[in-house]
């Protein structure tokens, strides 16, 4: 009983901790350079809170996996390849978080990332007050940043 009474606390404690952005697909610009794809893999694996690289360069396609409880920043991943010449051009996500209404915005919060979510009419509901797993497009020029959601899952 008095295990319990002190791991249960701890357990929904960390409950918060794995709400993140889990991973990141980029659609760049110029990464098809085998030593531009070298050269960023090595400067990717340097971020803080990247897990795994993979890039393609017949696609032109970067994923960035995240370690639980990393922070995101779009900052951090235009700087690594902004020397290279190399741009993106479009963030995909996996989040996990839970939306609240903020007014007449929703906002997703994920770990210590928060995110608006774009009302689309091909956008799935996403529930408020539920933990929930979301893949969407990414605007990072915004603050907070932007999800237009393509598909919305309920954790249990």
């Amino acid at each position: 009983m008095n295990l319990v009474r002190y791991v249960l606390p701890v357990c929904i404690a960390a409950l918060p901790c794995s709400a993140q952005v889990e991973k990141v697909a980029m659609k760049t610009t110029g990464i098809s350079c085998g030593i531009c794809a070298g050269v960023s893999e090595i400067y990717f694996h340097r971020l803080q809170g990247v897990d795994k690289v993979k890039i393609s360069r017949s696609h032109e396609s970067i994923l960035l996996t995240y370690k639980p409880g990393a922070r995101f920043d779009t900052e951090a991943i235009r700087k690594v390849l902004e020397p290279l010449k190399v741009g993106v051009v479009q963030f995909q996500v996996g989040v996990r978080g839970e939306m609240h209404q903020d007014g007449a915005k929703r906002i997703l919060a994920a770990g210590p990332d928060r995110f608006t979510l774009l009302d689309a009419i091909d956008s799935p509901d996403v529930p408020a007050g539920v933990p929930v797993r979301i893949e969407g497009i990414l605007y990072d020029r915004h603050a907070p940043m932007e999800i237009k959601v393509l598909t919305v899952q309920a954790i249990r």
